[in-house]
């Protein structure tokens, strides 16, 4: 019984520690994506709009480095 138990508190204990993990490697998380475009970034037809809070984005993307930059519109 005690093997039980400790294998379970083991799995929840993994769990916990791979949600932080994953928390704090998810670049995501950091991006700082506003109002103001960064230098190199072109606009694109893509336009999302957040079903939970109505935020209108605008995809910009910079051709040199591949990376994707939304931003909030009015």
């Amino acid at each position: 019984m005690i093997y039980v138990i400790s294998y379970i508190v083991f799995q929840v204990l993994l769990l916990i520690i791979l949600l932080i993990i994953s928390k704090i490697k998810d670049k995501r998380l950091h991006q700082d994506h506003g109002e103001v475009v960064p230098p190199g970034f072109e606009p694109t037809n893509e336009v999302t709009i957040d079903p939970v809070t109505q935020e209108k984005r605008r995809v910009y993307f910079n051709p040199k480095t591949g990376d994707r930059y939304y931003k909030i519109e009015k």
